[in-house]
């Protein structure tokens, strides 16, 4: 699956029939399944917006290169 014409989500539900209709992704989390781990720390991301070397929008998603030679993103 992709995001190009044939791949898009237009095509999803022929590999992943759950997708069609109001399904989004091909991705499924089971609710019943998914358990709270009580030892994990909270997420966060940062980046220093001088080392983003380019960044494009395509329109659907966000693209960022870095050059992350000083560890700073």
């Amino acid at each position: 699956w992709g995001y190009d014409g044939d791949n898009g989500p237009d095509q999803w539900h022929k590999n992943y029939p759950i997708a069609k209709g109001r399904h989004q992704s091909p991705i499924e989390i089971n609710n019943k399944e998914v358990h709270y781990d009580p030892s994990l720390l909270p997420w966060f991301a940062s980046y220093d917006p001088g080392a983003a070397k380019t960044i494009l929008n395509n329109g659907k998603t966000c693209r960022i290169v870095f050059d992350d030679s000083f560890d700073r993103s």
